[in-house]
Order: C-alpha cells, then sequence, then structure tokens
C-alpha cells in the first residue's frame, strides 16, 4: 500500500509538471510557515530491510543483519514524504526530471528495526538556478520515546528542458564549499575501499526496496524522455553504498560508529556500470568518491566523519 502511494504521488507530480509546460516557469514559494509531511513507521519488516541490504552494498555488515537498521534506510520513507510533499505544492514543479544533487547525514543514534519512528520532512527553500529549480529538505526521525536519531538536508533539482541543453546534462557542478567540510582540501592521493559491478536492472532493484519508481531510474525508454541516455541509478542508493562501504571497510562494521556523511552527485551513474569507492584523508577531514572503473569519472564525492574518537554531532532537537 505505502509503495502505490509513493507511485501516486511520483504520477501526480510529473502529470501537474507535464499540464503545466508552455506556462511562465513555475517557481514553488515557501511560505513562511514551511510545507512539512509527518508520518509515523511502526517498525520495519525484516525482510524489506534484509533486501535492501542486498540492493546497496550492505549484506556483509554482520550488525545491521542483526536487527539495527541501516543509517541510510530512512532515506525511503523520507523520499516517500518529499513526493508527497512535491505534489501537494501550489504551484507545479517542472517535468524535466526530479534528480537528486547532494545531502548530508547526520547520525545520531542506531535505530533498530522494530522502533516506532516519527519523521517530518519541511522543504526549507526553493530557488531558481539555470536548469530548474532547486529544492532544500530537512528530514528529521525521532523514536517513539522522543529521541532524535537522524537528520538529513537533501537538495533535489526540478530540471527544465529547454533546446539548447544536451542530452543527460546534469546539474551545475556544485562549489568544494557544498561537497564537503569547507575547512578541508580533497586528498592528494585516494585507495580503493571496495568495487561494485552495478547491471542495468539495479535501479528497479533499488525502487522495489525504497518505493522510489522515478522513471529516470528504471529503463532506457522511460528514461529518455526526461534527457537521459540510460537509466540512472538513484543518489539514496549511491549514498547508501558509500554509507555501507565504509562502516564495513573502515569503520569495523558498526553502523553507530558512523556520525557524519556529506555527498556531492558530480555526475548521473547511468546504468549498467562498474565502479569503485575510494578514499583518502585530506587536509581537515575524510573524503571518499565513488569513480569509475578508470577513475576517470567522478559520479560522487564528500566527506565523512565517525569512528570511537569521533564526537556526537550536536543539533538543536525539533519536536
Amino acid at each position: 500500500m505505502a509503495q502505490l502511494q509513493q507511485i501516486g504521488s511520483m504520477l501526480r507530480l510529473v502529470a501537474r509538471g507535464i499540464a503545466a509546460r508552455g506556462a511562465e516557469e513555475p517557481l514553488a514559494e515557501v511560505p513562511r510557515r514551511k510545507p512539512a509531511v509527518e508520518r509515523v513507521y511502526p517498525g520495519v519488516d525484516p525482510r524489506l530491510h534484509a533486501r535492501y541490504l542486498r540492493a546497496t552494498g550492505g549484506e556483509g555488515v554482520e550488525r545491521l543483519a542483526g536487527g539495527v537498521l541501516s543509517p541510510v534506510f530512512p532515506a525511503t520513507w523520507e523520499t516517500a514524504q518529499a513526493l508527497e510533499l512535491f505534489a501537494s505544492l501550489e504551484r507545479p514543479l517542472p517535468a524535466g526530471g526530479l534528480v537528486h544533487a547532494e545531502g548530508e547525514l547526520v547520525s545520531l543514534r542506531p535505530i533498530e528495526v522494530d522502533d516506532h519512528v516519527r519523521c517530518r520532512v519541511e522543504l526549507e527553500r526553493a530557488e531558481r538556478v539555470r536548469k530548474g529549480i532547486r529544492l532544500t529538505l530537512t528530514a528529521r526521525n525521532w523514536t517513539g520515546a522522543g529521541q532524535l536519531c537522524t537528520q538529513s538536508t537533501a537538495v533535489f533539482l526540478a530540471r527544465t528542458r529547454s533546446p539548447d541543453e544536451g542530452v543527460g546534462e546534469h546539474v551545475p557542478r556544485p562549489t568544494a564549499r557544498d561537497a564537503g567540510d569547507p575547512r578541508g582540501e580533497p586528498p592528494e592521493r585516494w585507495y580503493v575501499v571496495a568495487r561494485w559491478r552495478l547491471g542495468g536492472g539495479a535501479g528497479r532493484r533499488y525502487a522495489a526496496v525504497s518505493g522510489d519508481w522515478n522513471p529516470i531510474h528504471l529503463w532506457s525508454w522511460t528514461a529518455r524522455p526526461f534527457g537521459f541516455r540510460r537509466p540512472i541509478l538513484h543518489g539514496f542508493c549511491t549514498e547508501a553504498m558509500v554509507a555501507h562501504g565504509l562502516i564495513r571497510h573502515r569503520l569495523g562494521g558498526d553502523p553507530a560508529a558512523l556520525r557524519r556523511l556529506r555527498i556531492a552527485f558530480r555526475a548521473p551513474l547511468p546504468l549498467p556500470a562498474s565502479v569503485r569507492l575510494l578514499a583518502g584523508v585530506g587536509i581537515g577531514s575524510r573524503w571518499f568518491r565513488v569513480a569509475d572503473a578508470a577513475g576517470e569519472t567522478v559520479f560522487a564525492e564528500g566527506t565523512w566523519a565517525g569512528g570511537e574518537n569521533a564526537s556526537r554531532p550536536r543539533l538543536s532537537i525539533v519536536r
């Protein structure tokens, strides 16, 4: 039922955008009282969580298989709430496709699969950029006892299409300050942490466990009308693969040790593909990259913090 509702939100979003074509380019203004969607979830089916781990490279993390929820799994219901929020905006978004541009996850405490969780997703900002409308969302997840567990920020681009745009162009390249720690610089040397071979159905596989059936991730024929020759991998799937790779190979398999993950998507990741997770230590921060097998194309990069000696991020608790 939840996935049917999510598909319905996606269809309404696309239909409203198509209906608005030809009109003046809309801008979803954010009123003083921010648009928000809040839902309560009575735990996660362990079988669904296991399929999610298999789809995102997390099946080798023993503690995630033992009842601890992946710190990135809440993105599945956050996406559903975001689509519901976008579909209900007074002004329709452009119909050129919704693309994940960047994000940040702060993990304060682990969530168990049987925890009751309350999630609130808010639209923080909507601003016009060269290729569409840039939308910034904030999501927070609390346990039934009112403890804030995760807070995340996600930036999406609602793409417009014009005759001078090339097929498959992505969002404008984020600045280094947006990509990671503004005090840090990327490392000079990178080390391979993990390798993944992604089939042409990787997007559909993630859609089946997340409910995110955005057409740009499914087949070539569904991605092509939105400017992509091939389906591209979900940004949240890429983020989950990075998180699970770092937990497994850099954090001793402890999901609670990952405190913060900042990611900027540099280029669409077309499917099928063979990619590598790279890691290195820069000035002031630890970095990662998702690149092709040859290292010529960087699909995503960012910074991360965690480990036994990492301080817990400080956040204001909003209830």
